[in-house]
């Protein structure tokens, strides 16, 4: 299990260190890192699990398979610009990737684009929001001011978590099946846990939603 100090400011640093494990709801230990290109085989069977309306809310438009070079593209993002922390299994799932969580830098350096997965075993653990806000946390270090997405008006998991972490939501312009969320990262509560020998997993017991 890792333990750090001082997330502020070094959040992504430690991530490329080594692994951070978090707790979550099932009270099972998981592993996030960042995602590799050797994880392109696993994102695909991940992907396979989805159900067809997860995949839609994922992509938003029919995509019922990640073919070899999508997966070596979302498996290899740009390390200046971009961050994709993953979930990694245990049990059954030994090694597998069960989801995560992604930002998409754009060419202004300000803004970047949020987007999150899971495989239907990693549902209603927590495991999103801990990841999703440990990404948000990581742009915010890296010099952007504002995440967006574009949520389906039906993922209503993901409009609740949304919410819950500060996104602003607006319908879509262009499609009333579509919301827009974004976040001004400067009104991001960081998770700033006490206790330089209390793991990351343990202080993330504060809020596992």
């Amino acid at each position: 299990m890792v333990h750090v100090t001082g997330l502020r400011g070094a959040l992504r640093r430690q991530l490329d260190l080594s692994p951070i494990v978090v707790r979550a709801k099932d009270g099972e230990d998981y592993t996030l890192r960042p995602i590799e290109p050797g994880d392109a085989a696993s994102l695909i069977r991940g992907y396979d699990a989805m159900s067809d309306q997860a995949k839609w809310f994922r992509m938003l438009h029919p995509v019922p398979h990640l073919t070899d070079e999508m997966a070596r593209r979302f498996c290899s993002p740009d390390r200046d610009r971009d961050l994709c922390i993953v979930i990694i299994g245990h049990g059954q799932l030994l090694g597998e990737i069960l989801g995560g969580a992604r930002i998409a830098g754009e060419a202004d350096g300000r803004r970047a684009e949020f987007s999150v997965s899971l495989r239907p075993e990693a549902q209603g653990l927590g495991l999103a929001n801990q990841t999703l806000h440990m990404v948000l946390q990581a742009a915010k270090e890296m010099g952007y001011e504002r995440v967006w997405g574009v949520i389906a008006v039906h993922n209503s998991a993901m409009l609740s978590l949304a919410r819950r972490l500060g996104f602003t939501m607006h319908p879509d312009p262009d499609d009333a099946a579509l919301i827009d969320a974004a976040i001004d990262l400067g009104t991001l509560a960081s998770r700033e846990f006490p206790g330089s020998q209390v793991s990351f997993a343990e202080r993330t017991l504060i809020d596992p939603n």
